[in-house]
């Protein structure tokens, strides 16, 4: 499958692969439609979808460039953390 990102949401995205935030584009893509297909699917209330965004957001924040952790990682502590099943 392919899919074509407007430039601008390309450039997000490029930005927290060179911080180091995520592994590639690729896995970006992918985390961050799994985590929206599981919040649909798994009916994830507003104020958890909120918390566990704000959790990702802070995560990923406290990553120092060239010092990052894989995003699969980061997801998965978070969810331990906050109970959220995959």
């Amino acid at each position: 499958m392919n899919i074509t990102l407007s430039s601008k949401l390309q450039e997000r995205i490029a930005a927290k692969v060179q911080r180091g935030d995520v592994g590639s584009a690729d896995a970006f893509v992918e985390h961050a439609l799994t985590f929206y297909l599981d919040f649909e699917e798994d009916g994830m209330d507003d104020d958890e979808y909120i918390e566990t965004q704000a959790a990702i957001d802070e995560a990923l924040e406290q990553g120092n460039p060239g010092e990052g952790r894989p995003v699969e990682q980061v997801f998965a502590q978070l969810r331990a953390r906050h109970g959220i099943p995959r």
